[in-house]
């Protein structure tokens, strides 16, 4: 079936108003001319409407930049993946994963990306379409819309319960930023450019308790786990540790158990992501629960909007996190 843009080229209009009128947008106003030449373009070109409420189908490239093995250990991506698909049916998005940018074909209607590209990538992202979405992150938010976790109020919200509880100083454990083009971890991650920023306007910094590295995984977590044993005694461990992911988290854990520190005894954890897993360690970890299906409904709402509308103006959507609290952290007192 052909594309939004194969018929608005025929057609000599623009996407957003060929768009507009074979989605039966009840606020859109055309020609009788115009709507003519749009849906004899559209019959000649053997165009069908979809059997469904939703209207036009649309042609929507996905690019994970993604360790595929980051995406296996951790469930967040998963779910995230799962989620826009899941969405995009709903929506009438036809989601193609894509394993690069190259394979792109160039009458796509959008493209989705999640993670983190180099400059010429990005500036060839722009190039295929105008209508262009991030999932988790932006990059660029002057060229890309995006819809993402709110990092900042989550790291900051992290470092005020534990100051509330008494728990300074205060750690990082975070993994770093892995780029799909370079293949390494070289640009500095949210998580942590906020705990930075909170902690010295707080005159809390210490960057002995900075521990950063590797992936987001369970493994990476017991390395970084490792190097907080072999780096601090138990006495100069800090009060309480932010940690960027669960899966993080979880390999922590390991390492602390193995070395008879205690969780919250000797130190304090709150997490990020909430996955399932979170719950059944030991002790279970206080997390922040982030919600990748929203996440995931709001990006395919966002992107859609902007195909049939056409809309030049950048959005950044960030979806709010709740803490849950388990047994890594006690919720502090209030009285």
């Amino acid at each position: 079936m052909p594309t939004i843009r194969e018929i608005a080229a025929k057609a000599g209009y623009s996407p957003a108003t060929v768009s507009r009128l074979l989605n039966n947008d009840p606020t859109f106003s055309i020609s009788d001319h115009a709507r003519q030449k749009i849906l004899q373009t559209a019959q000649n070109l053997n165009y069908q409407q979809p059997n469904t409420t939703h209207g036009l189908t649309y042609q929507v490239a996905v690019i994970f930049a993604v360790q595929p093995k980051q995406e296996l250990e951790d469930i967040y991506f998963s779910n995230l993946r799962q989620g826009l698909v899941e969405h995009g049916k709903q929506a009438n998005l036809d989601l193609t994963f894509y394993p690069d940018i190259d394979h792109i074909p160039a009458d796509i209607d959008g493209v989705m990306a999640v993670g983190e590209f180099d400059t010429p990538t990005l500036k060839h992202l722009r190039q295929l379409t105008p209508h262009r979405i991030f999932v988790d992150s932006n990059p660029d938010p002057r060229h890309f819309n995006s819809v993402q976790p709110n990092l900042q109020a989550i790291t900051e919200y992290a470092i005020d319960q534990l100051i509330a509880a008494g728990k300074t100083p205060i750690g990082l454990i975070n993994g770093g930023y892995w780029s799909k083009d370079q293949q390494v971890t070289h640009h500095q991650d949210p998580r942590q450019k906020y705990f930075e920023s909170r902690l010295r306007e707080l005159q809390l910094f210490d960057e002995r308790f900075m521990f950063v590295g590797g992936s987001f995984s369970v493994a990476s977590g017991y390395q970084l786990g490792q190097q907080v044993v072999q780096s601090l005694s138990r006495q100069a461990l800090p009060k309480g540790f932010l940690i960027g992911s669960d899966p993080l988290a979880v390999g922590v854990l390991q390492a602390f158990n193995e070395n008879k520190i205690t969780v919250p005894a000797d130190t304090s954890i709150i997490s990020i992501n909430d996955i399932d897993i979170a719950r059944y360690v030991s002790p279970p970890l206080t997390t922040f629960h982030i919600d990748t299906d929203d996440i995931s409904a709001q990006a395919i709402a966002t992107l859609k909007d902007t195909i049939i509308f056409d809309r030049p103006q950048k959005r950044m959507v960030l979806v709010d996190a709740k803490l849950v609290y388990r047994k890594s952290f006690l919720k502090p007192r209030t009285d």
